[in-house]
Parts: structure tokens; C-alpha cells; sequence
């Protein structure tokens, strides 16, 4: 897990994560904070393991999870759409970080996919497929306090009870 522990020290996924943090200061709906990148990395690498994918790598699986929102606060100041930005974002950061151009490239698809069902007609990876259901497995609406607000509920698959 070296190559992902010098994603969470870059200096970039951490001013990310700060910018990140300030433009969900006063949100109170779910955040897109550390726990909860660490937590859909967890999820992403428990379904690739599941599905009986084991040409992903954990360190592959992790990356994805750990960088998969950084561009949320692009999304929130100019309205861009938080995947793509994430994707070009991560880049950078992979290559740094020691992953190989053919495992930027898979993480970045996946990260940019990762909103997407596939009813949109896309050959969508089995990263791509895990991390996005991962990232909904991540929500745990059942115990929230403002969810009977939130504009998502119904999609969350933890709105009434914990699956994973």
C-alpha cells in the first residue's frame, strides 16, 4: 500500500481535501471528507473480491476510492461535473505516486465513471462498476439525522437498514 499512502501525503490531495472541507463547511448532509474516501476505497476492493476480480489490485482498488470526489469543490464553486474533475485530478497525483500509465488510466476511467449506471450504454470496467456501488454502500442513511431532507434518499441502498 506504499503507492496509496503517498497519495494521502501528497501535498495536493491534501489541499484538495481542504477545499474540499471549506465548501462543505456549513452542509449537513453527507461529506466528502477523508472517512469517507477511506471507506469507499474499503467497500471498492471488499466488491472487486466478491465479483471474483482479482486482476485489480488492492493498491488499484484503493487509489480509486481515495481520489475518487477530490473535485467536489469544483462542482460546488464553478459546477462542474465532481467525477471528471476527480479524473483529471487524480492523474497527476497516480503518476507521482508511483502507479504505471495502464493503471492511471483504469483508475481515471473508473473515477470518471463512477456516478454512471450502466444503463447509459458505456462499457463500464469492473473498477468502475465497484467504486460507484461502493460509493452508495458508503452512505449510512439509516442512522443520519437530517435524512428524511435529503434529496437522495430513496436511492441509497443503507436508507433503511446496513447491507455492508
Amino acid at each position: 500500500m506504499e503507492r496509496c499512502n503517498r497519495i494521502i501525503t501528497s501535498p495536493e490531495y491534501r489541499l484538495y481535501l481542504q477545499k474540499n472541507a471549506e465548501e462543505e463547511a456549513d452542509r449537513v448532509f453527507c461529506g466528502h471528507h477523508f472517512e469517507h474516501l477511506v471507506a469507499v476505497a474499503r467497500l471498492t476492493y471488499l466488491l472487486l473480491i466478491e465479483a471474483g476480480q482479482p486482476f485489480i489490485s488492492r493498491e488499484m482498488a484503493y487509489a480509486a476510492g481515495l481520489l475518487h470526489d477530490l473535485g467536489r469543490w469544483k462542482e460546488y464553486q464553478a459546477g462542474q461535473d465532481h467525477a471528471a474533475v476527480s479524473s483529471e485530478l487524480a492523474g497527476p497525483i497516480l503518476e507521482k505516486s508511483g502507479f504505471p500509465l495502464s493503471e492511471r488510466l483504469l483508475v481515471q476511467k473508473a473515477i470518471a465513471q463512477h456516478r454512471l449506471r450502466d444503463s447509459h450504454g458505456l462499457h463500464r470496467s469492473p473498477l468502475s462498476r465497484a467504486l460507484g456501488k461502493a460509493d452508495r454502500l458508503s452512505r449510512l442513511c439509516f442512522k443520519c439525522d437530517v435524512r428524511e431532507s435529503c434529496y437522495n434518499l430513496e436511492q441509497q441502498p443503507h436508507k433503511r437498514r446496513l447491507i455492508y
